[in-house]
């Protein structure tokens, strides 16, 4: 079987996130069960070696351009949901974020019948929404990675997903360590920078740590530094294609997400994987992601409400071994059993291929 996971947005090394770094595991292992599998995304023309492909695809006289470092082939497309001459044809498609309904549709065109993998909130939120009647979605079967992904889409279309949580490899997460920091990954808007600050300001006593996570802009760059050098116990690092470190030093993961399409929280399941309790807000699936392994925290609660629960974790040994043990169990759940995740999704992808 031949099998394409396709997306609208820009994928990696443009672009790291929680849907890319899934996208990745997911393709290294079906490739080594032996189902041939690729990747399709967005060039990003923002970028120069980005515009540079795109010159060089304008004078080959194609739309595509692939990219073989990551071990599988990565297609590249201006519109990944339009321009696609010189894209070998799969078998089938699993349509995962960014113009779904555009890109299924492109390949029904050529053929090949897609599948809605759903990674986020785009079927029912924001200027990509889904409009009209269950009858005229393209797809031919549907997955969500959390089970309140699979709710709103039930409530939004009447339509049951089969429900696949991002997979993991729990070795590569399974980290012990000194314990020191309490870590927020990835400072923005939507994840709860100003959040974390406040919480930093209110535990002054609590050494922090910020990674950075998705591409900040000038403005943002220049707002949080000017935020960080009034706080002395807080510091910012680059992230790294290896978080181990990261881990190995994270006593408490904060995750004070204000994002209404927070389907999952991959960082809280990397952490839970190495018994690292994690204080979240109440935002989409975070509820669902921590379970027992930490506290939740209503999203727009004040910074004493957070900080209240964070001095209690960092201080009180006995409540907090409670939770480092619920974290382990939580992360040992058969729902992110890699190999049972992989095997559903291959029947499902067999069922529609067949």
């Amino acid at each position: 079987m031949n099998i394409l996971l396709a997306s609208g947005t820009s994928y990696l090394p443009y672009v790291v996130g929680g849907l890319e770094i899934n996208t990745h595991e997911l393709a290294l292992e079906l490739n080594r069960r032996g189902v041939r599998t690729s990747v399709l995304s967005r060039l990003p023309l923002r970028r120069v070696d980005g515009a540079l492909r795109a010159a060089v695809n304008f004078l080959r006289g194609t739309d595509i351009s692939v990219d073989r470092q990551l071990g599988y082939d990565v297609y590249l497309s201006r519109s990944p949901w339009d321009k696609l001459d010189g894209l070998p044809q799969p078998r089938l498609v699993v349509v995962q974020n960014g113009n779904m309904i555009e890109i299924a549709k492109a390949f029904i065109r050529r053929g090949v019948p897609p599948i809605a993998y759903l990674h986020g909130l785009e079927f029912d939120i924001g200027r990509r929404r889904w409009t009209g009647s269950t009858a005229g979605l393209p797809f031919r079967a549907y997955i969500a990675n959390s089970e309140f992904t699979a709710a709103r889409f039930r409530q939004r279309f009447g339509i049951e997903a089969c429900v696949i949580p991002p997979v993991f490899r729990a070795e590569r997460y399974c980290m012990a360590g000194d314990r020191r920091f309490v870590t927020f990954i990835n400072p923005v808007t939507e994840k709860g920078v100003e959040v974390a600050l406040a919480i930093a300001e209110q535990c002054p006593e609590i050494p922090f740590r910020f990674v950075k996570g998705w591409p900040l802009g000038i403005r943002q760059a220049a707002k949080l530094n000017s935020r960080l050098r009034r706080l002395c116990n807080v510091e910012l690092v680059q992230r790294s294609n290896d978080m181990s470190p990261i881990y190995a030093s994270t006593r408490v993961l904060l995750a004070p997400s204000q994002w209404e399409a927070e389907t999952w929280g991959r960082v809280v399941s990397e952490a839970q994987f190495s018994g690292i309790p994690v204080l979240a807000s109440d935002r989409g699936a975070l509820p669902e992601t921590v379970g027992a392994g930490g506290a939740i925290i209503r999203y727009n609660a004040p910074a004493e409400r957070w900080a209240a629960e964070l001095k209690r974790m960092w201080t009180d040994d006995a409540y907090y071994q409670r939770l480092q043990q619920a974290a382990l169990a939580h992360s040992r759940r058969a729902a992110l059993d890699f190999n049972r995740q992989i095997d559903t999704f291959l029947s499902v992808a067999a069922r529609i291929a067949a």
